[in-house]
């Protein structure tokens, strides 16, 4: 299964030229409506993250091949937070183009954007460092684009709300065929053992109760083949499925 997703890594390792969009294709429609925001780049971007976390998580569960065998690593929660990675930044390069509404495309990209840009401030405040740009004139930028498309201007404010990533990734899954609720339950369960949850351990991982000590029980915690096959394969299914959007949509087709 990992190795069906290997040609990718070469599509975001090297200067394929993959990421570029034709002329009067749903793509180029969509960056010229949110340029300088393009929903090609950032969807390409989320392609390319996905790429690096699922290469990764590789790199820390499989070895070459030695003596006409593999050596195989399962880690408790450590691969869960690169699965994590590979799995929501793939969600949104499913999320953001899925939709076959442009305004909703648009609208997509820029409220991730307004995120983007309120994020940036918080961090540039911890850091001691002032923005180039004032907030407020991002914001208006965002605001003039997202009516200029076609949003009713009463409702530019709530399109450009940011949106969290348990709804990207439901509203992925419901473009495929694992669903909204699947799609949570893989982003929720790494979430939750990339954080190092009790409930994500005691829910997702195997058990083995060594010893008990009045009302606590000593365990043995070890990673699940199941769900790590589980959550790997649905990665990979969201990643395949954003890579054929971006095409699709990269496309023209008149």
């Amino acid at each position: 299964m990992l190795d069906s997703a290997r040609p990718f890594e070469s599509l975001t390792q090297s200067d394929s030229r993959q990421w570029q969009v034709q002329p009067g294709s749903a793509l180029a429609g969509d960056d010229a409506k949110t340029d300088p925001y393009q929903v090609s780049h950032n969807v390409w971007n989320a392609l390319s993250v996905a790429v690096g976390h699922l290469h990764c998580f590789r790199s820390t569960f499989a070895d070459d091949v030695k003596d006409k065998s593999v050596p195989i690593a399962l880690h408790t929660h450590g691969q869960y937070s690169l699965l994590r990675g590979a799995f929501e930044n793939s969600a949104r390069a499913v999320w953001m183009p899925g939709p076959a509404q442009r305004l909703i495309r648009v609208q997509q990209r820029l409220c991730i954007q307004a995120g983007e840009h309120k994020n940036s401030d918080r961090m540039r405040a911890l850091l001691q460092q002032q923005p180039k740009r004032p907030l407020d004139v991002r914001m208006q930028q965002l605001t003039d684009l997202v009516i200029h498309a076609g949003t009713d201007a009463a409702d530019a404010k709530r399109a450009l709300r940011p949106v969290p990533y348990s709804e990207v990734v439901r509203e992925a899954g419901a473009l495929m065929s694992m669903g909204a609720a699947e799609a949570e339950a893989v982003w929720s369960s790494c979430s939750s053992l990339a954080h190092g949850d009790g409930y994500g351990t005691l829910s997702v991982l195997e058990r083995n109760i060594v010893d008990t000590q009045r009302r606590v029980h000593l365990t043995q915690v070890t990673s699940s083949t199941m769900v790590l096959f589980w959550a790997t394969d649905r990665t990979v299914a969201m990643m395949q499925r954003g890579f054929d959007l971006f095409k699709e949509r990269a496309t023209c087709h008149r």
